[in-house]
């Protein structure tokens, strides 16, 4: 199982490498770059601080498998098919910046018709499975809340672009929908 694990993990960071670093679209707007940077701090402090404790080495080794690291394992999976899911259905929309697209449309299909920010909401349900499998408190701890305290200011901060940009109609979609599950 620990196999399983790490080869999730290095999927997770292969698909976010390819989609926040070489997926680059031509948007005709990006109303906010800032936040992405803000995010980043946030996710590595936490998986920094998570591989810092007395002896890193434990946390990272995830010595035995039993019934707890196998159920964070299936979370951190579920939580990258839900991101993979939310990217691939805004497919060209989709960009690490805050943008508008060029055909200026707010998506609101596929997981979008229920949440509003499902590519986030899957990131926070992997580090969440990530910290169970570490089975180190404060390292599920900074692992699991740092990531996602980045997230609710990334989501925060693209409502707030997209209420300027598309106004009552994202407004509308935002009482119909939840920020995240």
């Amino acid at each position: 199982m620990r196999y399983v694990f790490w080869s999730i993990v290095f999927f997770w960071w292969v698909m976010d490498f390819y989609v926040l670093v070489l997926k680059r679209n031509s948007y005709s707007k990006i109303l906010d770059k800032q936040s992405k940077y803000v995010l980043t701090a946030f996710i590595l402090t936490g998986v920094l601080l998570a591989i810092l404790p007395e002896d890193f080495r434990a946390v990272w080794r995830v010595r035995e498998f039993g019934p707890l690291q196998c159920a964070g394992t299936m979370v951190l999976a579920m939580g990258i098919t839900i991101r993979l899911t939310a990217i691939l259905t805004l497919g060209d929309c989709f960009a690490p910046d805050i943008v508008v697209s060029s055909d200026k449309r707010l998506v609101q299909k596929g997981l979008y018709k229920r949440i509003r920010h499902p590519s986030y909401t899957g990131e926070i349900v992997a580090f969440i499975g990530l910290g169970i499998v570490f089975q180190h408190i404060p390292s599920s701890i900074f692992v699991s809340l740092l990531p996602t305290l980045g997230f609710v200011y990334r989501a925060i901060m693209e409502e707030r672009k997209l209420a300027e940009e598309f106004g009552e109609q994202f407004l509308g979609y935002k009482k119909r929908t939840r920020m995240f599950i």
